[in-house]
């Protein structure tokens, strides 16, 4: 008789921090780990020792920086105005931190009231914007549903940008956003 294998699962609430860390001292994962829990640990003043707690924090910090961004993208402006600005600050934040704005997608790891309280302030920052174009309730979910797709498309196409593609995305983005406004009327009744 073989003896058997013996398999450790390995699942994200199981690792632990000093684990990752303790691996080759070239590891690139070690690395990454290592800055963003001296990084976490000095703003926080706090020890971090799990990956699920690594994930709480980045996502409730992704979403106060999304907050953030949009807030000051909107102010000054009103309606279709506030619309473009709160998207195009989307983008844009995306693209410059696309890791905190990936911890921001729902996963029962990150789950927290923390959590749920940085996403429900988001959420009244951005149907704030909606309900200056007349789109509430469901409606405005479904608009913020499209305009979170529209954006993660164009960030994941744009962070694959291929050399064979000439066009400007800034420019792409731009035009799909006008689109994408232009398109809300079919929310309204005719």
């Amino acid at each position: 008789m073989s003896p058997q294998k013996q398999t450790l699962e390995i699942r994200p609430d199981n690792i632990k921090v000093d684990e990752i860390l303790s691996g080759p001292a070239c590891s690139w994962d070690r690395r990454i780990a290592a800055d963003l829990i001296a990084e976490m640990e000095t703003h926080l003043a706090e020890k971090i020792t799990t990956l699920p707690e690594m994930r709480r924090i980045l996502a409730v910090k992704g979403y106060q920086g999304l907050r953030r961004r949009i807030e000051g993208e909107v102010e000054g402006k009103s309606g279709a105005d506030a619309l473009r600005a709160m998207a195009l600050g989307m983008r844009s934040y995306a693209l410059e931190r696309p890791g905190l704005s990936a911890a921001t997608f729902r996963n029962p790891v990150i789950d927290s009231p923390e959590w749920r309280e940085a996403g429900s302030e988001l959420a009244q920052t951005v149907f704030g914007v909606f309900a200056q174009i007349g789109l509430e309730g469901e409606q405005a979910q479904h608009a913020l549903r499209m305009l979170r797709s529209l954006v993660r498309g164009f960030v994941l196409n744009e962070m694959a940008l291929s050399f064979l593609d000439s066009l400007d995305y800034q420019r792409s983005y731009e035009l799909a956003i006008e689109v994408f406004i232009q398109g809300l009327s079919a929310f309204r009744p005719l």
